[in-house]
């Protein structure tokens, strides 16, 4: 199994001015990986990869020689990895069964070991849902922050986005959170959209607005969005669970059915079970 780190937004075109060879033998920091860059005009390269937060590039000592070539990120199309981090997918499944604390230490170090190489943003992702296990949404928040700061693209992940943003509502930063998902449902991607819709549902349900939690956030999501199936589940729960709060009980049992009958896996509908 391959990860692949998608840049997305970015400027095509790879100018040769950007890619520096260095006729020397490199000297690695900590972290180097197998994998192949593959650049915006398509041209690629394999070698031990590892990225320089410092100065925004990914170095690569090339397959069969001591030379080193460094590559700006903005000129990256994606970076594949050769091999995956074996502790990833024990890590997720501990945090899937409630460990969390056993997660965190494991999630921490890919998400440092792997940063740019894409990993690190499935790894963020689930050490933020620790956090929230664990109550410490604070740390979530912090978590993800730093993950933004170096990898805006991180953004445009529905899954990471979805629990950055339940994190900021869990801390109650209403304002900053509003501002986010208006950006989001403006300019984002369908997934990431669909995703903001719900959580702004979620900040009128923290307020007691049931009937804009409705209108604005989950009834949109369930009409508009319905090719959007990942995120259907929970829009479909949660427009149950704002009308029983409005004693509205035919529509809610009305959404239940569609859950059920959509989506009977979804971890959603097993709660209805």
């Amino acid at each position: 199994m391959t990860y692949r780190y998608n840049r997305r937004g970015l400027k095509q075109g790879f100018g040769c001015a950007l890619a520096l060879m260095i006729g020397i033998s490199a000297v690695w920091a900590s972290g180097p990986h197998m994998a192949t860059i593959i650049k915006n005009d398509g041209g690629r390269a394999s070698g031990k990869v590892r990225y320089v937060g410092s100065s925004k590039t990914f170095e690569m000592q090339m397959q069969g020689g001591k030379a080193t070539t460094t590559v700006s990120a903005s000129d990256v199309a994606r970076v594949v990895l050769q091999k995956q981090p074996e502790a990833l997918a024990p890590a997720i499944a501990a945090v899937k069964r409630g460990q969390f604390q056993q997660a965190v230490a494991p999630l921490k170090k890919i998400k440092d070991d792997y940063e740019m190489f894409g990993p690190d943003l499935h790894a963020a992702q689930y050490l933020a849902q620790a956090y929230l296990g664990l109550g410490q949404s604070a740390n979530a928040v912090r978590m993800c922050d730093e993950v933004l700061r170096t990898n805006k693209d991180a953004a445009n992940s529905g899954e990471f986005a979805g629990i950055y943003w339940d994190a900021l509502l869990k801390e109650k930063q209403f304002a900053k959170l509003t501002r986010i998902l208006g950006d989001a449902i403006q300019i984002g991607g369908r997934d990431v959209a669909a995703v903001a819709l719900v959580k702004r549902g979620d900040i009128s349900m923290e307020k007691g607005e049931g009937k804009k939690a409705l209108l604005d956030g989950y009834l949109r999501t369930i009409l508009l969005f319905q090719d959007v199936k990942s995120i259907q589940p929970e829009a479909l729960f949660k427009a149950m669970q704002a009308h029983k709060a409005l004693n509205e009980h035919n529509y809610a049992e009305k959404w239940r059915k569609r859950l059920l009958s959509g989506y009977p896996t979804s971890d959603y509908a097993k709660k209805l079970k």
